[in-house]
């Protein structure tokens, strides 16, 4: 779990990374700070949920698929598939705490339990708990159980195919698939976006008023650049750039606000990212637009230049997103 005690940094978000072998079972347990949403990596899974008002929702989980539980409602993971199963966990707290229904069992006494499930004689919780809050986190179901099972490909509300969702941006640069509230209505406080780029694709220098930011490099090389306020003088002008490389495997996150771009330097194939923010709808405005907005006077007082070499802009009505670099 990468949460701000051990990346500082983050503020209202965090990220889990979950593998889990063959037959493995990431516990039943629940989240009492948090709504967590979750892409799948590679592998394939089974999720229960059950919620408020006695609801139970059981699906199939795989590659490129979200999966998005509400603040306190109990589920698992389990991973039904022949390999090993990846899964990123992605929280809008930056530091989730973590229920599990092993050590909640283990928090009650066991006349308490048999008495609730009206079992007589009361012995049936003595033979196995052994009264520890600890939770089990990961475990494996037993190999005759395991191998019982089959499972087709199950729909639920929960869950949204981002992998295969059609890119509502798709330029020179590459491709992005948004997992927001409007393709995926159950979210509440989260959002994924699939991001793929070309070689030399960029996503535009950009900012999002609503929602800071947390990537995770899926595949391929990127170079970032994030432009953040200054120190706590409080002087206008100043202001701190930071510029660089990630690679597969590595976590960006970026503050509410903060100006950012994102650039392909794998020249010989694709970079993927998996995008995530803390609101189920995030803004965002981009530099070619808002550069676009403002008249030949004010920039030329801006940049202490003569108004007429801006008649050379291009005026852009909305921001391109993702465009194609010169390589």
């Amino acid at each position: 779990m990468v949460d701000s005690t051990v990346f500082p940094t983050l503020e209202g978000m965090a990220i889990g990374l979950v593998i889990l072998k063959k037959g493995g079972v990431r516990e039943p347990h629940w989240h009492p700070n948090a709504s967590e949403l979750g892409y799948c990596v590679s592998g394939k899974t089974a999720m229960t949920i059950f919620s408020p008002g006695n609801g139970y929702d059981r699906f199939t989980i795989e590659a490129g698929d979200l999966s998005y539980v509400p603040i306190g409602y109990i589920h698992d993971i389990e991973n039904i598939g022949d390999t090993d199963a990846k899964f990123l966990e992605v929280f809008n707290n930056e530091k989730p705490k973590d229920l599990g229904i092993s050590g909640s069992i283990g928090s009650m006494q066991n006349r308490v339990l048999n008495a609730t499930f009206s079992i007589n004689p009361p012995t049936f919780f003595n033979q196995f708990n052994n009264n520890s809050p600890n939770n089990v986190v990961v475990g494996r179901k037993p190999n005759l159980l395991y191998n019982k099972e089959k499972y087709t490909r199950i729909a639920n509300n929960h869950k949204f195919d981002l992998a295969n969702f059609p890119p509502q941006v798709q330029t020179a640069g590459g491709t992005v698939a948004l997992g927001n509230a409007n393709a995926f209505p159950i979210l509440k406080g989260l959002a994924c976006y699939l991001l793929r780029f070309k070689p030399h694709g960029i996503r535009e220098p950009h900012w999002h008023p609503n929602s800071p930011e947390l990537n995770y490099v899926i595949e391929g090389k990127a170079r970032l650049t994030i432009f953040s306020p200054g120190g706590d003088s409080g002087s206008y002008e100043l202001g701190h750039v930071d510029t660089f490389e990630v690679s597969a495997g590595e976590i960006v996150f970026i503050p509410q606000g903060y100006f950012h771009y994102i650039e392909n330097i794998n020249n010989n194939g694709n970079t993927t990212f998996a995008v995530f923010f803390g609101n189920e709808r995030p803004e965002d405005i981009g530099i070619s637009g808002s550069f676009s907005a403002y008249s030949n006077g004010v920039l030329g007082s801006v940049f202490n230049t003569d108004p007429s070499m801006f008649n050379k802009l291009p005026r852009l009505q909305q921001d391109v997103f993702l465009v194609s670099g010169a390589g």
